[in-house]
């Protein structure tokens, strides 16, 4: 006896989950990109205060997916203790000196810091810092190519030991310069570049 549906039910199955997975990332594309509409730009001069957090006038700024050592922290590195946060600082400083640098970012952490991604002269600043070695990747899937590139080449922090940011402060009582994590939609613009143009 033959059965109703057999090849034509798979087919079908196969179809509607396809249409499904269709909808949810269109979805998803149509969320990210009204997102996009509260986000603000910003250009012009910015003051670096560590490897992670930027000002412009009375406006603070945390850069998004990445944890800087901290301005007091050390490392080690062949058995010497030296200033990794204070030359993740510099390295961010660097940064900020291109001619075309911006943040853009559409929410707050609860200290009313902007969470942005910041571009110099096209450039992921949040990427380069991760590259260099002066800050490590914090979030979902962003940055961990640059990372492992940096740990393998032994890269700023990597060349020694260092103790993560978020562990130092935690050790320090430093909970108010704790990582904010990006929302979903957030790491989406910016995976597909609408955060900057």
């Amino acid at each position: 006896m033959r059965r109703n549906g057999g090849r034509r039910g798979n087919f079908s199955a196969i179809r509607d989950g396809g249409l499904f997975l269709a909808t949810v990332f269109f979805g998803i594309l149509i969320a990210a990109k009204l997102d996009q509409i509260n986000s603000e730009t910003h250009v012009g001069r910015f003051f670096v205060i560590d490897g992670d957090t930027l000002s412009k006038g009375d406006e603070r700024f945390r850069l998004l997916g990445i944890d800087a050592p901290e301005l007091a922290q050390t490392c080690l590195r062949g058995g010497e203790s030296w200033p990794c946060g204070t030359e993740a600082r510099g390295v961010l400083r660097r940064l900020v000196t291109a001619r075309d640098f911006s943040c853009s970012g559409s929410s707050r952490d609860r200290y009313g810091r902007q969470l942005v991604y910041c571009t110099a002269d096209g450039r992921d600043v949040s990427s380069e810092m991760v590259s260099a070695g002066f800050a490590v990747a914090s979030g979902y899937f962003q940055f961990s190519s640059e990372q492992a590139r940096a740990r393998r080449e032994g890269r700023g922090i990597w060349a020694g030991e260092f103790e993560k940011p978020s562990e130092w402060r935690r050790e320090h009582r430093a909970a108010d310069l704790e990582t904010p994590a990006a929302g979903f939609l957030t790491v989406i613009r910016h995976f597909l570049g609408w955060d900057h143009g």
